[in-house]
């Protein structure tokens, strides 16, 4: 799973959180992505969604420029989650290791 960690990092760097309950999130995307949604690649959202156990399904809503992730919160705590899609690179960071951890812990491999 930690080969996905650059795509998540940069994935994150272009939405803001806008509503989260657990087991749930929606993400607003930032100006400068709207910009770039022609050419966004969404094989790398898929790619990333397959491979953590924990995310269920998104949806991408271009006209209201959103995406909603849904993600099981038996397996991933909430606060991971806000952490990832947080402000801060060190805590999405710390967030997506020990989500990794668990997973691992639980015998769980993507």
């Amino acid at each position: 799973m930690e080969k996905y960690l650059n795509k998540v990092m940069k994935m994150r760097r272009w939405v803001v959180i806008a509503h989260h309950v657990p087991g749930r999130i929606r993400l607003k995307y930032k100006l400068g992505l709207v910009a770039q949604l022609m050419q966004f690649n969404l094989s790398n959202v898929d790619e990333v969604i397959e491979q953590v156990p924990a995310f269920l399904s998104y949806k991408l809503n271009k006209s209201t420029g959103s995406i909603v992730i849904e993600y099981d919160a038996k397996l991933v705590t909430p606060q991971w989650v806000e952490q990832l899609f947080g402000e801060s690179d060190e805590q999405a960071k710390q967030a997506y290791f020990a989500f990794a951890q668990y997973l691992s812990d639980q015998g769980i491999t993507p």
